[in-house]
């Protein structure tokens, strides 16, 4: 086993749910949730934010070295502002901290809206075929997926959704781009 830990900062609870489903599901060996791989929630961005310096701060004297992993929600700010905040946070408590931050575009939903066949299994009102040839949806991070779901499903939940959505989405299969990046940075970075 590698002497390091993964923390990983999240904006929200449902984001953390999505993420202990797929997690397991592409981080190599040596790292398993709950013993050297960790997911932290936050109550929104700012919550994020403010607590990103204290945790770089605290890093510096665990025992293990840390690998730190950001992962918030776009929302309708700027991808690349967004990014070089974050790093700032953090490189102004360490320089040195190893650093990836993954922005869901627009938000966790997104993700899902690149698997609507994941949807589908859980929600079978929604039919995955009527949407996915729909030019909206073609690049399922240009929209606000959250809304779209809502409106889509009737008895569409965040927190329901962040549950069970995850467990039928393929890893390697999806149209979401920042769900393919979020994808292939956490297998590089955690190599």
């Amino acid at each position: 086993m590698k002497n390091e830990i993964i923390e990983i900062l999240v904006e929200e609870p449902s984001m953390k749910n999505a993420l202990e489903i797929i997690l397991p599901r592409i981080l190599p060996t040596p790292f398993e949730l709950g013993i050297n791989c960790f997911i932290r929630p936050h109550q929104g961005k700012t919550d994020l934010q403010k607590s990103i310096p204290r945790k770089v701060r605290a890093y510096q004297y665990f025992p293990q070295a840390v690998k730190l992993i950001v992962v918030p929600d776009q929302d309708s700010n700027d991808c690349l502002h967004l990014k070089q905040e974050l790093v700032k946070l953090v490189k102004q408590e360490n320089d040195k901290q190893p650093l990836l931050v993954r922005i869901a575009c627009r938000e966790l939903e997104n993700w899902y809206l690149g698997d609507m066949q994941a949807i589908e299994a859980i929600y079978p009102t929604f039919k995955a075929v009527k949407y996915q040839g729909k030019a909206k949806y073609r690049d399922s991070d240009n929209v606000f997926a959250a809304k779209d779901l809502e409106r889509l499903i009737k008895d569409f939940a965040k927190g329901f959704a962040s549950k069970h959505i995850p467990t039928f989405m393929k890893i390697d299969d999806n149209n979401s781009t920042s769900f393919n990046q979020f994808v292939s940075g956490v297998k590089k970075f955690s190599a």
